[in-house]
């Protein structure tokens, strides 16, 4: 048997030379069902057999194209094939030679072909135009392709910063912890997954992500998975799937989730679970039996007590929004329409993007309509009022994403994208609605498109939002940058006018952004193509940009809405700072508030603080500064969320002998070295900042490097020491300064050390090479 199969194989392999090599003019195709195809070391399991015609080897185009991480869509209409990437957009027509990569025009030496209904072509030119080499093995049948391996996410900057950061590049899972000092990016999982990032737990201890496998990638169906916060002890929470919904409790370690069947098409289990996340171990109840209730999308309230449930309507049923609690008790808040799924009509078929108000009186949500092409083009947006629920407010049409409302700290104004329009990129506008009265106030701008609203955080007023020039140019010939050029972090106040906070060059974008509890530091992604950038700091007053992580990446979102999001964000310092006049309420019985010029915060003492009882009382009736945490924790006084405080100081007034000026100006006063420690002496500081200035020519103050911010360490009336820890590599400085700025976010001056000069500066701090 052996010896008789040994000619047809020399033959086959004669055959296969002269064909490869364009030697024999064949026009018909002939199967090769004994070659093998290898991408990056896995065998590519082929839906059709790989087929030669005039000596190129034919393969299907969307077993490859996903191999090589790239999506495909057909057109049956305009008999087309659209392979996108982050980078780029390549179309085939069936029966053409001409290919369009990112516009420019391509030749291929056979037409694409269609065999059994699936799309083939070269197999050579498709794995070029997608950035990877092909190696043929004449003595195997074996065709391997080796793509160019992805950049590794680096730490770029080394000093500390009070977060800890998870991101996905290429897929993978990393963690970073920036309150560690030159503390490296730790990668989660392994190559062969695909993972989505769902967010952090409240306490910061866990992050809960979907994995998928690559090779499917979202065809697969995902897998809900947590993992400690330093990157281990990763594990798989339920054995069966999730559908992609799955959140955290706003109040606790505890995630709420439904599951369905692991096999091809949609098979929902029609449940709904709970999974405590406790000592290494998921602890699940149920709160929808399997095969109860299909739950299309939940919202957890604020207090983590309760969830708003939405269902779909059936033959039986109209659509419902219900709350359920944690103890399984459960009434109506809103039932529209009839029963029945008559297919000849068009009618709401289920709510979507839940997301509660702070305070618990309202809820966002959108109406999906039974044609997912039509919702894909806009749906209608509503809030319910818990106080008036017989009429809720029509907001317009907007696209059906929870990460496009943004509530307010106080849960009266909700800022939203409204415009239809599947593309993200065009037709997009912020609005603010103030309730319960209704009234939109409109930021748009002619020629400009925004996205992902985001409140500051109490006390400050205003929304964070993504503007850039609306385009829809890389539909069908995507550019290998940005989608939406000059796209910036704007700040939209409540005056109704808008203004930008970063700035930067035309080809790159910003986005994701995020804002430290004590409003002071906005952190964002500054992409610098469609699908990869860094993550960068910047103070919420301006300033430098400081590059903290590079080579994120992620998928550019459904028609340019990049979602899911590539990075989530943990802050390790929670304490923000408020000025206002205490005051006291008897509202709810007696206790103590503080108004400030936009809001009202309850103020109650942090456990263990001694002595802030006292202050309140002391300083009632005054203007003052409070320190403490905003908290979730229940709220009777529905005066403004609750603030823990843990420190209460009155205000100087101007007197007429300071001109106007306050009484104790904020300064620094001296910066000196003082191994370990670089030693910074003023007065009133409320922030200080080390910056070191970069070797090179024609370097500006936008090139400066934030290595940090300094730690108070004494004070005695007016009068502060301030220390930051020398760094143990060599710093590529000329020059390190110390900024200060008093409580009100204003310069309070500069400071450079007493020595200038990369070698100087370096002998002087004791610093070595790595």
């Amino acid at each position: 048997m052996y010896h008789a199969q040994k000619p047809l194989k020399s033959l086959v392999l004669l055959a296969l030379f002269f064909l490869l090599a364009g030697l024999i003019p064949a026009t018909a195709l002939a199967k090769t069902e004994g070659i093998a195809i290898f991408v990056d070391g896995r065998e590519l399991n082929l839906e059709e057999p790989a087929v030669i015609q005039d000596g190129y080897l034919l393969v299907p185009v969307r077993n490859l194209a996903a191999a090589l991480q790239a999506r495909v869509a057909w057109s049956d209409e305009s008999r087309t094939v659209l392979i996108t990437t982050p980078e780029t957009t390549i179309v085939l027509k069936v029966g053409s030679k001409e290919a369009l990569k990112n516009g420019e025009k391509l030749s291929l030496p056979v037409p694409v072909q269609i065999i059994n209904g699936r799309s083939i072509a070269p197999l050579r030119f498709l794995a070029g135009v997608l950035g990877a080499a092909v190696a043929w093995d004449e003595q195997n049948l074996t065709a391997t392709i080796t793509t160019p391996p992805a950049p590794v996410p680096e730490r770029a900057y080394s000093g500390a910063f009070p977060a800890r950061v998870a991101f996905t590049a290429n897929g993978i899972l990393y963690l970073l912890d920036g309150s560690r000092t030159g503390a490296k990016p730790v990668r989660v999982t392994k190559e062969g997954t695909v993972v989505t990032i769902l967010g952090w737990s409240p306490d910061g201890q866990w992050l809960a992500y979907l994995q998928r496998e690559k090779q499917e990638e979202w065809a697969a169906k995902p897998y809900l998975w947590v993992v400690k916060a330093d990157g281990s002890g990763a594990f798989q929470v339920d054995p069966r799937p999730v559908l992609a919904k799955a959140s955290w409790s706003p109040a606790a370690s505890i995630l709420a989730y439904s599951t369905q069947g692991p096999g091809g098409g949609y098979a929902p289990d029609m449940n709904l679970k709970l999974a405590a996340i406790e000592s290494g171990q998921a602890r699940v109840t149920t709160l929808i039996p399997d095969k109860g209730e299909l739950v299309e999308d939940f919202a957890w309230a604020p207090d983590g007590q309760s969830l708003a449930l939405s269902l779909p309507r059936t033959e039986d049923q109209p659509l419902r929004i219900d709350r359920l609690t944690l103890k399984g008790e459960r009434h109506n808040l809103l039932t529209l329409g009839e029963a029945g799924t008559a297919v000849d009509e068009i009618y709401f078929s289920y709510a979507t993007g839940l997301k509660w108000s702070p305070n618990g009186r309202y809820l966002a949500y959108y109406l999906h309509f039974n044609a997912a092409s039509l919702s894909a083009d806009g749906v209608p947006l509503e809030v319910l009022d818990l106080d008036n629920p017989r009429q809720p407010l029509d907001l317009g049409t907007s696209l059906p994403y929870r990460q496009w409302l943004a509530w307010s700290p106080d849960g009266d104004r909700l800022a939203f994208i409204q415009g239809s329009g599947r593309e993200a990129t065009a037709n997009k506008r912020l609005c603010i609605v103030t309730l319960p009265g209704g009234k939109i106030t409109f930021y748009d701008q002619p020629g400009r498109v925004d996205t992902q609203p985001l409140w500051l955080p109490a006390p400050y007023d205003g929304v964070l939002f993504c503007r850039g020039l609306e385009t829809t140019a890389w539909k069908g010939k995507q550019l290998s940058g940005v989608l939406v050029s000059d796209q910036r972090i704007w700040l939209a106040a409540s005056n109704g006018r808008a203004r930008p906070l970063t700035a930067g060059l035309p080809e790159n974008a910003d986005c994701y952004p995020s804002v430290s509890p004590d409003g002071q530091d906005l952190y964002f992604l500054r992409l610098d193509s469609a699908g990869s950038g860094s993550l960068c700091l910047q103070s919420l007053d301006g300033g430098s940009v400081v590059e903290l992580v590079r080579n994120i990446g992620g998928w550019t979102g459904y028609y340019g809405n990049y979602y899911p999001a590539w990075v989530s964000i943990y802050y390790l310092n929670k304490k923000i700072r408020a000025i206002g006049k205490l005051v006291v309420s008897n509202v709810e019985g007696r206790h103590f508030e503080l108004e400030t010029d936009r809001d009202r915060l309850v103020l109650l003492p942090e456990e263990g603080s001694t002595g802030v009882a006292k202050d309140l009382e002391k300083y009632a009736g005054r203007t003052v500064m409070v320190i403490g945490t905003l908290t979730k924790e229940p709220n009777i006084y529905m005066q403004g969320p609750i603030m823990r405080v843990n420190s209460v100081m009155p205000v100087q007034s101007p007197t007429p002998a300071s001109n106007g000026e306050e009484n104790l100006a904020a300064s620094i006063d001296s910066f000196t070295i003082a191994p370990p420690d670089l030693v910074i002496k003023g007065k009133s500081l409320a922030r200080v900042e080390i910056w070191a200035v970069p070797t090179g020519t024609g370097v500006t103050e936008k090139d400066y490097t934030l290595l940090g911010q300094a730690s108070k360490q004494a004070e005695t009336g007016s009068q502060q020491v301030w220390t930051f820890p020398i760094p143990r590599v060599t710093i590529l400085a000329t020059e390190i300064f110390a900024r200060g700025y008093d409580e009100q976010g204003r310069d309070a001056g500069r400071v450079s050390l007493p020595v200038e000069g990369v070698t100087a500066l370096n002998k002087a701090l004791g610093t070595v090479s790595n």
